[in-house]
């Protein structure tokens, strides 16, 4: 035998396991492909009913963890890859029983697109086809969050015109500029979020030298811009961020400034800069007093730091290095004089008790009142019901509502 033969030998051998390997990943891929079109076509007919789709996949997100009533999400996808809705399980209980709901929802999280109940015992709730059919017209394309027109008081105090922001969290969230503007303020804002809407919001600043407000300051005549007071023009800022809940719709042009609140001149990008981090840390439940505790931190670091500095500073009372911690003023009361009148706004949020969803001290939260832990104010669609039976169509909304709950969350956990 020679050394060409042991060659073409081993050359054939190469071949030979190329070409079983190439066999073994085609029969692999084949019986995957196989299986993954078995599966899907499985999705399409469990789901198919509730929304039409060229391919289902299962959603495995760590929101679901925060919500226990949701048993699967699916997000739906057309021939082309795009993204047309989600397919939401849920199955809840309320004190009329067990209901166990599918649905589907629209690719942004907005509307109802089909829904359907699952009997899976005699301790869940029915619905005779006629019902559903009663109900699915009612709610077909309708904007999720849902309440029963009944439990919508007539007289309900509010109205809101905008949506709230996605993925807020309940609370108290501040935020503080790093280092003094030019004139030698340093800003602060602070919103209040009550069911996931922003109810109050207020913007200051602190001179570093005499610790006063900019909004005392404007008051007195020490500190003077052009046009209103600034703590006029501050006051209709900040009530024109409760009306519109997002930044972005304050229309700041370039210059910083904004043409769209009657009264406000000046430079806005300050607030606009210090509210979008107020809302980030209410997206990620960081509260005012914890900001307030880790920025105090950082202080008392950065005054050591001072006190080895060879050049002492004596305060006004000539007491060397002692700490003087500022603390944030309280904003001016809306109610006395110097307040100004309520901005005119493309539209208004009329509230009896209230303006515009600011919740004041001493006085009942006009938002308390809820549907499925949902505040009234959220509710995007009011439906009849089925007729003379309130419980029965109120607890498939309920399912409906905790779809929402989690839609909501996970699009900004995407996002």
């Amino acid at each position: 035998m020679t050394r060409s033969f042991f060659k073409g030998l081993t050359i054939r051998a190469v071949i030979c396991v190329i070409l079983s390997m190439t066999f073994l990943f085609s029969c692999l891929w084949y019986t995957r492909s196989v299986n993954r079109s078995k599966e899907q076509d499985a999705y399409r007919k469990e789901y198919g009913t509730l929304l039409l789709a060229s391919k289902y996949r299962s959603l495995n997100t760590d929101v679901l963890k925060n919500h226990k009533d949701i048993k699967s999400v699916f997000s739906a996808y057309d021939e082309t890859g795009k993204l047309i809705g989600y397919i939401v399980d849920v199955e809840t209980e309320v004190s009329s029983g067990k209901i166990h709901a599918q649905m589907s929802i629209s690719e942004n999280g907005e509307n109802l697109m089909n829904i359907r109940v699952v009997s899976d015992g005699p301790e869940y709730l029915t619905y005779s086809e006629e019902e559903m059919e009663e109900l699915r017209l009612q709610l077909k394309g309708a904007r999720i969050p849902v309440a029963v027109r009944q439990d919508i008081a007539s007289d309900t105090p509010y109205q809101v015109d905008y949506d709230p922001l996605l993925g807020l969290h309940d609370g108290t969230y501040y935020a503080r500029s790093k280092k003094a503007a030019q004139d030698g303020y340093v800003d602060y804002c602070e919103i209040v979020v009550k069911g996931g809407r922003i109810v109050s919001c207020s913007w200051d600043a602190e001179d570093e030298t005499t610790h006063k407000t900019r909004s005392e300051d404007s008051i007195s005549g020490d500190f003077k811009i052009s046009g209103n007071i600034w703590a006029d023009q501050a006051y209709r800022v900040a009530k024109h961020m409760v009306l519109v809940q997002d930044p972005v719709k304050l229309a700041m042009k370039s210059d910083g400034k904004t043409e769209i609140i009657e009264g406000v001149t000046m430079d806005i990008s300050m607030f606009v800069s210090l509210i979008d981090e107020c809302i980030a840390n209410s997206r990620n439940s960081y509260s005012k007093e914890q900001y307030m505790h880790d920025h105090s931190d950082q202080k008392d670091s950065e005054d050591d730091e001072k006190e080895k500095d060879p050049d002492e500073t004596v305060n006004d009372n000539g007491n060397e290095n002692e700490e003087l911690t500022p603390t944030p003023a309280p904003q001016a009361d809306p109610s006395k004089d110097l307040s100004p009148t309520p901005t005119k706004a493309p539209s208004q949020i009329g509230v009896i008790g209230g303006e515009d969803g600011v919740v004041s001290d001493g006085d009942e939260n006009i938002l308390s009142d809820s549907v499925d832990g949902i505040p009234m104010n959220e509710i995007r669609t009011r439906i009849d019901g089925l007729s003379g039976d309130r419980t029965r169509s109120a607890t498939l909304l309920t399912a409906v509502n905790q779809a929402y709950k989690f839609i909501r969350e996970y699009l900004n956990w995407v996002g």
